[in-house]
Order: structure tokens, then C-alpha cells, then sequence
């Protein structure tokens, strides 16, 4: 090659694409470029290989990966199959974005929690129905062994989904002190198409529909004990409901170190009339 070409040396492409020099080797590599050597083995870039940069990044722009990005330049881009990459780009971002605004709603929620005054701010709410897979039955794991493809499909979902807690209300009528939870992956029965084909066999539906619903912050031992849902029931009776058969409780922060509190969400599906007393 003739250095009268038009041409430029590694770092005065750096200079004009704004790329760092590791980077441009890297790219290289990857088969973004295909540079041309000096005699005296120097890269050697051409206006060309510039705004093929330019071209690159506007894949990178819509959201394709680095490998994707190099591999649609080299295709036709005018063509049915190039629209269709467009249009496939813009649906996966448009369910990410969703995701997002789950992670975003949770992050207010969870902050909310923290100037909150806990047990105190029940709100009766119409609640968008949950499926849930159980991953325990009560303290009994043994459960998950048989639905941990499900499970696991569930917890992919992570932006959407919650380990929570499902309590039978017909437990408030034992002689027993404490519940018996238990623990599930959940997530709104909306979302249900983001799982594809899945074996429904372990999935069991929620309908919510009228929820009392309201915020708690107790020690984990504290939060099955009876006495601390009083106020709930106190409230219900006021108000004239009455407990359907499951309630589910979302947490909203768990303190690991066992010297805090969690925080969490109580989702108690009611109908009206009177409603259970707990028994202690």
C-alpha cells in the first residue's frame, strides 16, 4: 500500500472515531474491521473503516449486541430480513422497558416502606390476580424437588417475580400461636406469556381481586406469630370483611444480619361480613 493513500495511522483514527486504541484492536479482532498494514506494519485505516464506526454504532444504538452489530453490516441492510431484525430489536426492547418499570415501581415501594409507619395504612385495593409455584409446603422443601424446572423458570423472571409467602387463613382458627407459611414464586397472572411453554402441572392461580392491603416491619420470628395480625383483624371487623381462603405476604427488604426488621406487604384477599378472630 502506497502511504499517499489516503489513510490514517491508529492514532489519529482514535482521535477522529473517539475510540480508544485498545478498543479499536479489539474490534479488529472481532472482524469489525479488516485493516490494511504499512509496510513497516503499521495499521492503516481508511474514511471507509470511519464510517463503518458510524454504521456499528448505530446498531449498538438500538440495543443489538457488539456480535450482532458486526455481523447485520456485513448483510444487506434494504432487504425484508434487515426490517425484520429491526422489528424483532424493538419488541425485545419494548418487554425489556417493561421489566424495568417493574424494577422501578419496587424500588418506589421499597422506599415508601422506609418513611412509613408500618401497620398502620390499610387500604382496601383491587388486586391483579398472581400464579404461583410452591416451593415449600410449610417448613417442608421437599416440594421444590419435584416443580424445580418450574421454579426455575419463574425465578428467570426476576424483575417480575417474588419469593413470597402464602399463609391458608383457615390457620388463624388453630390453637396453634404461630402460622405455618408457605413459600412460593410468584408473579402477576398477567405476565403468565413471558414463561412460553412450561409444564403447568405445579402452577396453582391466585384470584385476589378485593385485597386489604398494608405494610409490616417485624423480626422474622415475629412475623408468623398470630398477635401481630391484630390490627389487621381489629381493622377487618370495623370495616366488615372477612378473610377468603389464602392471603400472601411480598417482601420488601429482608435484614440478613437477624438484628433488624424485614419489611414486607401483606396482600389479604377479603369478601364481606365478618370476619375470623385470632386465637392465641
Amino acid at each position: 500500500m502506497s502511504e499517499n493513500e489516503k489513510g490514517y495511522y491508529i492514532r489519529e483514527f482514535s482521535n477522529m472515531t473517539g475510540l480508544p486504541q485498545s478498543k479499536i484492536r479489539y474490534y479488529e479482532k472481532i472482524g469489525l474491521f479488516k485493516v490494511k498494514r504499512m509496510k513497516n506494519g503499521y495499521r492503516w485505516f481508511s474514511p471507509e473503516d470511519a464510517f463503518r464506526v458510524n454504521a456499528f454504532r448505530c446498531l449498538l444504538q438500538y440495543g443489538f449486541s457488539i456480535e450482532e452489530a458486526v455481523r447485520m453490516l456485513d448483510e444487506k441492510q434494504q432487504t425484508e430480513q434487515f426490517e425484520q431484525s429491526l422489528k424483532r430489536q424493538r419488541y425485545t426492547l419494548t418487554h425489556e422497558k417493561q421489566l424495568l418499570e417493574y424494577r422501578l415501581q419496587a424500588l418506589d415501594e421499597a422506599i415508601g416502606l422506609l418513611n412509613m409507619e408500618p401497620g398502620s395504612d390499610f387500604s382496601v385495593q383491587d388486586v391483579p390476580d398472581k400464579i404461583y409455584v410452591y416451593a415449600s409446603n410449610g417448613r417442608d422443601f421437599s416440594v421444590a424437588g419435584q416443580a424445580g424446572e418450574t421454579i426455575s423458570r419463574f425465578v428467570e423472571l426476576l424483575s417480575i417475580s417474588s419469593y413470597a409467602r402464602v399463609i391458608e387463613t383457615a390457620q388463624f382458627s388453630s390453637e396453634k400461636p404461630e402460622l405455618d407459611p408457605s413459600y412460593v414464586c410468584a408473579i402477576p397472572a398477567s405476565e403468565e406469556w413471558r414463561l412460553g411453554t412450561y409444564d403447568r402441572t405445579h402452577v396453582h392461580w391466585m384470584n385476589l381481586g378485593k385485597c386489604i392491603v398494608y405494610h409490616r416491619s417485624l423480626t422474622r420470628e415475629e412475623s408468623v406469630r398470630k398477635e401481630t395480625f391484630a390490627l389487621l383483624l381489629d381493622w377487618m371487623t370495623a370495616h366488615g370483611y372477612h378473610m377468603r381462603e389464602k392471603m400472601m405476604i411480598l417482601p420488601g427488604f429482608l435484614n440478613l444480619d437477624g438484628c433488624g426488621k424485614d419489611m414486607e406487604t401483606v396482600i389479604l384477599p377479603v369478601g364481606d361480613g365478618v370476619t375470623l378472630s385470632t386465637k392465641k
